[in-house]
């Protein structure tokens, strides 16, 4: 208990102490942010903070609760070796705030398709299941999400790229605003033609994603526009932040509570919905005990990078038998697969160092498609809690190339 609230207490002052100075949202932060919050709410999971939990009896760690503290310093020190290596806080911007507008103007109609998008996801979901069980009708959505078969698999793939473009939208409308003003109906309306692509699928992950995209991006676009006549934030902007994320976070917790009568959760209070940001974290412990680290054989990233892994195949078999069936997975989880007990650490402090290095670099010269490219770091460091983020993200890699190469059709200006 003890470790995981001090690592958690460690990440979090570092991601705090690091916005507080230099106002720029860097992949770091959000990563220290996410850990940090996992890491305290796992410990105060096992102190008994939340009540009864639907997986209570799986908290119990005898791996995890010595490898955090360490995962814990070696990320503050990659972070801090890679902004002493390449120190400055100075971001340069190569696009103009005119150039930003008439971007985000033009491709509004992306918005609009990934709206339009979901609701058709949406119908064709319900006319296949209907909607007699959320819990059926999620299980469907994501197996449709994961096969892709027949004419409503064609449409959740394409949707699920308009999905990606809709995401680097909502990243220059934040960064616009942070360079401006926030203004109250326009993040709600961004967020209701957002929604429907993921809410689709019965999941609740879109807000956060929301959150990532246009909060993150509005703050870096307010650390670059902030001068000493200007307030970080002004009154009505707090307000406006207030009421969004106490408006997105009791939705977070309202879908959950929607699958709560048809589940065996139904005894967890609303706050405890919120104990999922911890389950990456009692995934990877259990994956340790059921390969202890004398016995595990290292596959040297292939599960990392490719998301195939024999042993974790098996792995997941046993846990249809358990309570844990549908538990996330963390990072560590194939970090471990790839390079065992010390080898995930050492390889996971390069990880970190190399990502935020290269979110530096991108920052000194921000030209739009490195901002696509720090979206996808931030994209990752977020993802690091709840999935395999390296392999997760390929379709936005390649997304990123295809922007790259036909920069200038799309945007229509080679200097920027």
């Amino acid at each position: 208990m003890l470790n995981f609230l001090l690592s958690g207490i460690a990440l979090l002052s570092y991601a705090g102490l690091k916005f507080w100075r230099t106002k720029i949202f860097y992949p770091s932060i959000v990563f220290s942010t996410m850990w940090g919050l996992a890491c305290v709410v796992t410990g105060l999971i096992l102190g008994g903070a939340f009540g009864e939990l639907f997986l209570d009896d799986y908290y119990k760690f005898s791996y995890l609760d010595t490898y955090i503290p360490w995962f814990a310093f070696i990320s503050i020190s990659a972070f801090s070796l890679a902004h002493k290596l390449f120190p400055g806080k100075q971001v340069n911007l190569c696009f103009s705030l005119a150039f930003l507008t008439r971007i985000v103007k033009r491709y509004h109609w992306i918005m609009w398709v990934n709206f339009f998008g979901g609701i058709l996801r949406i119908i064709l979901m319900v006319s296949l299941v209907g909607i007699d069980s959320v819990m059926d009708y999620r299980l469907a959505a994501n197996e449709m999400m994961n096969t892709g078969l027949g004419t409503v698999g064609l449409v959740f793939r394409i949707t699920s790229y308009v999905q990606m473009l809709a995401n680097f939208y909502v990243a220059l409308a934040g960064c616009k605003a942070g360079m401006q003003t926030l203004k109250f109906k326009e993040v709600v309306f961004l967020f209701i033609l957002y929604s429907p692509t993921q809410l689709a699928t019965g999941g609740r992950l879109f807000i956060l994603y929301f959150v990532l995209f246009y909060f993150g991006s509005f703050l870096l676009g307010r650390g670059i526009s902030l001068n000493k006549h200007r307030s970080f934030l002004e009154r009505r902007e707090k307000k406006t932040i207030l009421l969004a994320f106490v408006g997105m976070l009791s939705l977070v917790s309202l879908i959950a509570l929607s699958r709560q009568s048809e589940t065996k959760h139904a005894n967890e209070s609303a706050i405890a919905k919120f104990t999922y940001i911890s389950e990456g974290m009692l995934e990877s412990e259990h994956y340790m005990k059921f390969y202890p680290p004398e016995e595990i054989s290292p596959d040297y990233g292939e599960f990392l990078l490719t998301g195939r892994s024999e042993m974790y195949l098996q792995y997941r078999k046993y846990l249809l038998m358990t309570k844990m069936s549908s538990i996330v997975i963390s990072a560590i989880t194939s970090l471990y697969t790839g390079f065992g007990y010390v080898g995930s650490l050492v390889v996971w402090g390069i990880l970190a160092f190399i990502l935020e290095a290269i979110s530096i670099k991108c920052l000194r010269r921000l030209t739009i498609i490195r901002f696509f490219v720090l979206l996808t770091i931030l994209k990752i460091m977020y993802e690091s809690i709840i999935s395999n983020p390296i392999q997760g993200n390929y379709a936005v890699y390649e997304l990123l190339i295809l922007l790259a190469l036909f920069y200038k059709p799309i945007f229509n200006d080679t200097k920027t």
